[in-house]
């Protein structure tokens, strides 16, 4: 059967000599991978859309005995080429295709990550704001859509309290439940409030220190560790060490 769809390029791995398995991301049809042959030699013959974060038009033959299928065609949906020429713009980017290849399942639509990995990646393409600071929200708007969201507990009256980050239950609030908790500082709370009231233009400036959002990329790291089996460390984080 043949497939034409649009997707995004999660993840390429060098298959051989010359060809690439390419990881994508489809609405209809979730996390596929197919096998782009001389793409390693040819570099001409796709066109050098199939990095990570490329939001392309695909063609590729389907068989569902095999695992990796065959890729036919590729063309440029949106270009995003700036998110591979600037070091914050990468660093955020190819931590949220890692993770977000790591919670999509084979064969599973999860339209609601996809469009909000779409419009991501389209957005940091255009931007000029500082984006450094932005990967715990990703986690957070992550888990939401895969159904395993944080909820605010947290009252206006009693923001000079401590607060804690409540793996096991999911809960953001003044009190540590019996299992794993993270106490939370002022910052880590703020930032998380940014999130939750819809206000992420803080998120874009320099009000949050890197320490302090490397804590809460950790936290949010153990969440997910906690909620999803076999999730593994993520080899891009090496970046962040560079910009934050």
């Amino acid at each position: 059967m043949l497939v034409d769809t649009s997707a995004i390029v999660l993840k390429t791995i060098p298959f051989s000599e010359s060809s690439l398995i390419v990881i994508l991301l489809s609405v209809e049809h979730g996390k596929t991978s197919v096998m782009a042959r001389g793409a390693r030699r040819n570099k001409n013959r796709f066109g050098g859309l199939l990095q990570p974060g490329s939001l392309i038009d695909v063609t590729y033959y389907y068989k569902p005995t095999r695992e990796v299928q065959n890729l036919s065609n590729v063309t440029q949906k949106y270009p995003v080429w700036r998110i591979h020429q600037e070091m914050e713009k990468m660093a955020i980017g190819l931590a949220t295709l890692e993770i977000s290849e790591q919670l999509c399942h084979e064969h599973e639509p999860m339209p609601e990550v996809f469009e909000f990995l779409s419009h991501f990646l389209i957005w940091l393409h255009k931007t000029e704001k500082k984006t450094k600071n932005l990967f715990p929200y990703i986690q957070f708007r992550l888990a939401q859509l895969i159904g395993i969201g944080l909820t605010w507990n947290v009252s206006e009256s009693t923001v000079d309290s401590e607060f804690f980050l409540n793996v096991e239950n999911g809960q953001i609030s003044e009190k540590a439940d019996n299992g794993l908790s993270f106490p939370l500082t002022k910052l880590q709370l703020q930032y998380l409030r940014c999130i939750v009231t819809g206000n992420k233009s803080k998120l874009l400036t320099d009000m949050f220190p890197g320490q302090e959002v490397k804590h809460l990329i950790y936290h949010m790291d153990a969440y997910f560790q906690y909620h999803i089996e076999g999730l593994k460390d993520r080899k891009s984080d090496a970046i962040f060490e560079q910009i934050l």
